[in-house]
């Protein structure tokens, strides 16, 4: 079982690159270096995404992002004990701030495009279509834009 209450897993895919392995890598050593996840135990994995998904951006795409990454794994952080509610704000401040810079250096074509979750649900991180359904500013937002 991927979660238990002894660690807890949180899948993180990039989408829309034309050199996935390399952003996986990048994004890894972006996250080793906040404080928030440097001061608990955790691990890394990279796991290839489940079946059912795979089949799923056969010609549409993921989400409409045109995925160029079918094949490369997802990447994994394993948190070893409770996640509290600092790993994840954490993890999503990280993970939009990468975003935004990986945006601005993107090549001709590419879309890149970060989804993150956990038990096998995935939702966009950052500004990419839409805000973070999911995401603690539910309701209370800003509007549209």
């Amino acid at each position: 079982m991927p979660e238990s209450a002894g660690h807890h897993e949180i899948r993180i895919r990039i989408t829309g690159t034309n050199n996935p392995q390399q952003d996986i890598d990048d994004l890894q050593v972006w996250l080793e270096r906040e404080p928030w996840l440097s001061r608990r135990e955790h691990a890394w994995e990279q796991r290839p995404r489940p079946a059912h998904e795979a089949a799923d951006t056969d010609g549409a795409g993921s989400a409409g992002t045109g995925d160029m990454a079918v094949g490369v794994d997802d990447l994994i952080l394993v948190i070893v004990g409770a996640v509290a509610a600092e790993v994840t704000k954490g993890l999503g401040i990280a993970l939009r701030e990468w975003l935004r810079r990986r945006k601005e250096e993107r090549a001709e074509g590419e879309a890149p495009a970060v989804d993150a979750g956990t038990g096998g649900e995935l939702r966009p991180v950052g500004d990419t279509e839409r805000p973070d359904p999911g995401g603690p500013t539910r309701g209370g937002g800003t509007g549209e834009g």
